[in-house]
Parts: C-alpha cells; sequence; structure tokens
C-alpha cells in the first residue's frame, strides 16, 4: 500500500491511501471527504471509475486495510435487488447479521457502508455523510491536484 498527503484547494492536509492488488488491475482508493452515497458515487465516477464493488472476502480485506478502526465508508452496493453501482454482477455479500442488516430502518436505508471494526456491512440512510472507497481500473495518479467539490 502506498501513502500520499494532498493538499486540497484551502491547503487541508488529506491522505490517499493507495492499494493494489490481485484482480484485473483494480485499485481501492478511500477518500476521506465527508459526501451522501450519491455525491461520493460522483466523485468516484470524475475522479476514479466509480464507487467500491467489493467482489470476494479478500477484496473486502484490502479494502478494510485502507480505513481506520470503525470508520464507516460508503461502498458501490444499493437497494435496487441490492446491485452495484458500476453494473457488475458479483453476488458476494457482507452483511452484519449481529444487527440484522440489511434491515432498511424507516424504510429510509437504501445504500451500504461497510463497518470496518468488523468489516461487515450495513444498510443507511443515503443522505449522510460518509468517506467513502472509489475503485479505478488503473494505479492512483498523484500528478493531479485534488478538486473540491461544491453541491
Amino acid at each position: 500500500m502506498r501513502e500520499f498527503i494532498l493538499l486540497d484547494s484551502n491547503q487541508n492536509k488529506d491522505t490517499l491511501h493507495c492499494g493494489l492488488f490481485s484482480g484485473p488491475n483494480v485499485t481501492f482508493v478511500l477518500t476521506n471527504n465527508n459526501l451522501t452515497w450519491t455525491q461520493a458515487q460522483i466523485y468516484c465516477r470524475e475522479h476514479h471509475t466509480d464507487l467500491a464493488s467489493v467482489r470476494n472476502m479478500t477484496e473486502n480485506q484490502k479494502v478494510k486495510e485502507l480505513v481506520a478502526s470503525g470508520q464507516n465508508v460508503w461502498i458501490g452496493l444499493f437497494r435496487d435487488s441490492w446491485k452495484w453501482s458500476d453494473g457488475s454482477k458479483s453476488s458476494f455479500r457482507y452483511w452484519n447479521q449481529d444487527a440484522k442488516e440489511p434491515n432498511n430502518n424507516f424504510g429510509k436505508e437504501a445504500c451500504v457502508a461497510a463497518v470496518f471494526n468488523s468489516g461487515k456491512w450495513e444498510d443507511w440512510n443515503c443522505d449522510w455523510k460518509r468517506a467513502f472507497i472509489c475503485y479505478s481500473q488503473r494505479e492512483c495518479f498523484t500528478n493531479k491536484k485534488p478538486k473540491l467539490l461544491k453541491f
């Protein structure tokens, strides 16, 4: 895993972790900006490929290695028969069964966050702001300045 320190347009430091691992040259990228699920998806599609599609336990472990213990991050799964935002067909799921997930609490939980003290997944309200995991089909590039998104 490589770590880069980046400065945003306000000169705030941000750490970008990139880990390249086995598979079709996929890189997972942690972004610590807190955005809604939809905003995170837009960001990932503009700067990488999409929100992370986690296809197996090995990939889930690689994502977990990027995230601080106890941090909750958006991934690319959403409630439309639980599809991945990039359209991939992986049937891998790692629900937090102790919390009886997915539970669609109050009928408002349609997006998935990975809770990384356990690495298991929970359905959450898509409007909550969280850090998120993107993926790229290539290595991370550091020659581009991070853009400040305005919503």
